[in-house]
């Protein structure tokens, strides 16, 4: 019993203290930082989500060139609402207010690059 409760205590404490490293990590880091690493954790299995480099998918834009082909004022308000492609590979997924800001923040940060 007393093995039991000692490994969920630990368990907890762990936990706890991941959550307090990742909540300082998000409030000391820009939303720049933020969106890039949200971008790269859901697009960037196919995309090119960095300053340079190639999509792994080859159909899937580079994030760099996306302004070319998206308005990036109208891009928060489309990732809130749920972005959806006819692409048969992309998910469908909806961001929070502060991801959809977030990733604007980064996207904007690596155009033309």
């Amino acid at each position: 019993m007393i093995d039991r409760r000692s490994r969920r205590l630990n368990a907890l404490g762990a936990a706890m203290l991941v959550f307090a490293v990742t909540s300082a990590l998000a409030e000391e880091s820009t939303p720049a930082d933020r969106g890039k690493a949200l971008l790269t954790r859901l697009c960037g299995h196919c995309h090119a989500v960095g300053a340079s480099g190639q999509s792994a998918h080859p159909a899937a834009q580079a994030f760099r060139r996306l302004d070319r082909r998206v308005d990036l004022d109208t891009l928060e308000d489309r990732l809130r609402q749920g972005l959806f492609s006819g692409h048969p590979d992309m998910p469908q997924f909806r961001l929070t207010r502060e991801e959809a800001r977030a990733a604007k923040a980064y996207l904007r940060a690596i155009q033309g690059r």
